[in-house]
């Protein structure tokens, strides 16, 4: 084994998070080592698409520039309800304005994003980037800070950081190897593919396709390419499950795509929940989808790793480089970004693909009220992308949403029955009052926080 080696800051992975936290660390003018195993280990299928708070998190990193020219502009979401028509409509919800200028996410190729960002990141100063390598083994622990055991071609290396951020995906390495339990639940799995986008239905959106079967996306990628995803349930069949999904496409869209699927198979990825038991351990921060990952409805889990590397920085500012009071800071802000973006993504996918009545009445008044309220659009869409983390935000919007049941008692009483609305109802308005509680609790645990 090679000598011990001494740094700021070890960062193990070199993906978006990784070269985010990187960029960070580098504003403070730390010493910082980036261990990356190399592209053969990255997801197949990834996250694509920045919301505006992640792309306005990029250009204060310095990482916004090298990825912008290749990037294509998204100016919200346009979601398409399941629908016996040929072509159903879609309710557009843009990002909205800002001082009077649309505001804009962008969306890059994965592959593009992460190499472009890793290579760019190494240019700060302070940053070293040792590819090939991986973290292997975490020495230390209880109140010790970790020392961390890296593996490459060349034999294994200590390195002993001030700060290890671990930055290496859902199934984090280092989470694991610093005995970190976490819940996991799988939903079900992406299947992936590209085709043209002469007709996409809504170029300049990202088009959601909703089915008691699955989710579906479609988003412009670029060079006159789109990538098309379904979702495929847990034991479900594969290409049943894509079958009924693009019933819902436009018929030119889904021709488009039974050509290529007819020359080839789709790309496969698969759809967690992961819920570790904290997000900080000694010396350790977890970021990105080490933190904890939810399903992928909303698209934020680029945004969202982002953001905590811009909460993990100013937490570090805030407290002059207490590292142990810094972590407690960010684990305390980053919390209630993890728990509002987890909460929204449960409640829209039970909302889509459930069929319960309270699920379904929900879907409708979620349509509901996207009709009816252009600010409700906009408020929706700042929970959506992050821009709005409050889980009281959530909490009332939820209990806005319920109460535009009352509208829908004529349709529910000629398409269905009145009791299956009384039973959605009463589900809908006991599960808002655990909203209620949630944010109680939430403040509750700050408070204790803030004492300690």
């Amino acid at each position: 084994m090679n000598d011990l080696a001494d740094v700021d800051v070890l960062i193990a992975g070199g993906g978006v998070a990784g070269a985010a936290a990187a960029a960070a660390m580098s504003q403070l003018g730390l010493t910082i080592q980036i261990i990356e195993p190399g592209p053969s280990h990255g997801r197949r299928l990834a996250g694509e698409l920045i919301h505006p708070p992640g792309v306005d998190g990029l250009r204060e990193l310095g990482l916004l520039e090298d990825i912008q020219h290749s990037a294509v502009p998204v100016d919200g979401f346009a979601i398409f309800r399941e629908s016996e028509q040929t072509a159903p409509a879609a309710e557009v919800l843009p990002y909205g304005d800002q001082a009077n200028a649309k505001v804009s996410g962008l969306v890059v190729e994965h592959r593009f994003l992460k190499e472009r960002l890793l290579e760019k990141v190494g240019t700060f100063p302070g940053v070293s980037v040792r590819m090939n390598a991986r973290v292997t083994a975490m020495e230390g622990g209880a109140d010790q800070p970790f020392t961390a055991r890296i593996t490459d071609e060349t034999g294994e290396t200590r390195i002993r950081a001030k700060l290890v951020i671990a930055a290496d995906g859902p199934l984090s390495q280092v989470r694991k190897l610093i005995g970190m339990s976490h819940e996991t639940q799988r939903y079900s799995a992406m299947m992936g593919l590209e085709v043209a986008d002469d007709h996409l239905p809504h170029s300049g959106y990202g088009n959601i396709f909703l089915s008691p079967v699955g989710v579906s996306y479609a988003y412009a990628i670029g060079r006159g390419r789109a990538r098309v995803m379904f979702e495929v349930l847990r034991d479900a069949d594969a290409k049943a499950s894509i079958r009924a999904q693009l019933k819902n496409f436009p018929e030119a869209f889904r021709h488009d795509i039974e050509a290529v699927l007819a020359a080839g198979k789709p790309l496969a990825a698969p759809n967690f929940c992961i819920i570790p038991e904290a997000s900080t351990r000694n010396n350790v921060a977890l970021i990105g989808d080490a933190r904890g990952c939810c399903h992928p409805l909303t698209a934020s889990g680029i945004t969202a790793a982002v953001k905590d590397a811009l909460i993990l920085r100013d937490a570090l500012r805030a407290t002059g480089m207490d590292i142990p009071a810094a972590l407690q800071r960010y684990a305390r802000i980053g919390n209630r970004l993890q728990l509002t973006r987890r909460t929204l993504a449960e409640e829209l996918r039970e909302a889509f693909l459930a069929q319960t009545p309270e699920a379904q009445l929900l879907s409708e008044c979620i349509f509901a009220y996207w009709r009816s309220s252009p600010a409700g659009r906009r408020r929706s869409m700042a929970l959506l992308s992050t821009l709005d983390s409050s889980i009281l935000s959530l909490a009332t919007q939820y209990l806005t949403v319920v109460l535009h049941a009352v509208w829908l008692i004529p349709q529910w009483a000629r398409e269905r029955s009145f009791g299956d609305w009384n039973r959605g109802v009463f589900r809908l308005l006991a599960k808002s009052l655990s909203f209620q509680g949630t944010v109680i609790r939430q403040w509750l645990r700050e408070r204790y926080a803030l004492t300690d």
